[in-house]
Order: C-alpha cells, then structure tokens, then sequence
C-alpha cells in the first residue's frame, strides 16, 4: 500500500463538556499586556517546519512553539518545576476525537521580547506522548488566547515577529491582501475563503499546521469532478499526529493544483492543496511562509504583504 507523504500538525483542542467549555471559554478570555503605546521586535527559529520563539518565565528563558491553532499549553514538566497551580480541569479531544482530561493553569506574567503577557490561561500538555513534540525540545505553545492580546507581524524573510497595540506603526504597504477573522473560543482565528467560487466557511488560520491549504475531502472530489484541480494525486495516508498521538489507520487522502481560491480581496490562482478524510479546513505555514503576515484579533482582519522575491529559507 503506497503512503503518502506524511503531514504532521497540531490540531486545536476542542471543548466539549458544555459546562467545562463554559468555564474554560471564561478562562481564556483572561489576559493582558502590561505595556501600552509598544512596538518590539524579536526573532525566531524555524525547527521542522514550525515557528521557534524565546519566551521569559520568572527571569528564566524558554522555547514556545508558535500556535495559532491552539489554546496556550505548558509541558508538564515546566508546570511542575514552576510549581503552577492547577486552577480546573477540562474534557478535551484531538481532531480524531481522541481525549483526555486537561488541566489547566494561570501564567502570572510571559514575557515576549519586552512585553509583559499577565494573567494567561494555560492547559498541561504531556509532550512526551507525542514523539514529535517532545523532539522539538519545546516547553510550551503560545496560543490564540495570550495572542488575541496583541497585534502580530509575522516576517519569514527576516525570521522576525513584531508585536504592537497599534498597528499604524507597522507601515504597512497600500497594497495588502486581506480578509476577515472570524473569533472563536480562546480566541482560535479562522477565515472564508471562495474556492473556484464557491464559499467555504471556517479554515483554521494555523501556524502549527506546518503543511499548505487544505480543503475539504468531499469539495476536493468535487472540484476534480468539474475540472477544476489539475494535476492531482491520490493517495493512502497514514502516521499523521494529533494531539494525543499518532493514528495507526490509513486514510485516503488527495494533493493537486486548484484554479482559483478568492482570499478577502484577492484571488489567488494555481495554489497547491491538499485533502485528507475527517481533516478539517486549514491554512497552515507552508502557504504562509510566503507572505509577512500581520494578525489584529481587535480589527478582526489577517494582512498579508507579499514578498517582492520570496527568499525565505524554510
């Protein structure tokens, strides 16, 4: 049996106790930046395809991954050895809708660069249950809900991530790519999208997904239906990881070329896909790697300037 290229990536948590949801929902509002009027910048490393940034925790430095895709998580390690409080717990289940029990707790202060995040909701992930997280050497993700705090300017070319409450001081150019957010719990970001002109609603805006795009199964198909992917592959899939490991079963899963996907205000023509059965909608960092892009959770807008040559070394 042929296996397809294996895409690795972290799926966001998913409430699913209404009353723990309630409560964790309540959680993740939590948060602020201490600064105000701020604009600072500072850089990261790209490890396997994700986003690598330095984080300060009681004057001690650490490594996040970088997640839109997800709430803000601690290793169990760094938990016990901070001596954080555990503040609740919640039921939580990866996409395949495999759970655990999670708890979670409060980050008193984080500091990125010299901005002061107070008061983050956090939840306890074991990384060593996942082999892949674990050889990241990472001590935690930064999520949506310490984001959605701030403004974020995401430079691949200079491996840099500018943070500000203003975003006037970006200087940004007149000619952007834009399109709306859309908010969910912990402040998860996801957008609309028009494929061949037809329109899907909620893709995931996930830098911890380190593929592309990635459509629906069922349009995929039938897209192909009405000639509108070119050059496309099918394929079995397997090895693929969610939060609480890999799953063993193989799954069909399709990578091709799509004529035309109309993003906010723009249309973006021969952009590569992928699909896979019960994988949600994504826009992961291997599409944007190829724009600096700009994340205001306030304005509820993505912005993506495209580079003049792309020379990022990803």
């Amino acid at each position: 049996m042929k296996i397809a290229k294996v895409f690795i990536y972290f799926i966001a948590l998913i409430l699913i106790n209404s009353c723990s949801g309630s409560k964790a929902a309540k959680y993740f509002k939590e948060g602020k930046t201490e600064q105000e009027n701020y604009k600072v910048s500072l850089p990261f490393e790209m490890k396997d395809g994700w986003i690598i940034v330095p984080v300060e925790i009681k004057n001690k430095t650490y490594k996040f991954l970088f997640d839109t895709g997800t709430p803000t998580l601690v290793s169990k390690e760094l938990a016990e050895s901070l001596n954080m409080e555990v503040i609740d717990s919640v039921n939580a289940k990866d996409v395949y809708n495999a759970s655990q029990q999670n708890k979670y707790t409060r980050i008193e202060n984080i500091k990125l660069g010299t901005i002061d995040f107070a008061g983050t909701t956090a939840l306890i992930n074991d990384f060593n249950a996942t082999p892949i997280w674990s050889s990241l050497n990472i001590d935690g993700f930064i999520g949506s809900n310490l984001m959605q705090h701030a403004i974020w300017d995401i430079d691949f070319n200079k491996k840099q991530i500018t943070i500000t409450d203003n975003e006037s001081k970006l200087n940004l150019p007149e000619e952007i790519i834009e399109n709306k957010l859309f908010i969910g719990i912990a402040g998860l970001p996801s957008i609309a999208c028009k494929i061949n002109g037809k329109k899907v609603w909620n893709f995931a805006v996930d830098s911890g997904y380190n593929g592309g795009i990635v459509i629906p199964f069922s349009e995929f198909e039938k897209q192909i239906e009405k000639d509108q992917i070119s050059d496309f592959t099918k394929a079995d899939t397997r090895g693929v990881i969610g939060v609480y490991g890999e799953q063993k079963s193989t799954r069909e899963s399709y990578t091709g070329i799509i004529n035309e996907i109309e993003f906010g205000n723009s249309t973006l023509k021969n952009e590569k896909v992928y699909s896979e059965q019960y994988l949600d909608k994504i826009f992961g960092l291997d599409f944007f790697r190829n724009y600096r892009v700009i994340l205001n959770w306030n304005s509820k807008r993505i912005k993506l300037v495209e580079y003049e040559q792309n020379t990022s070394s990803i």
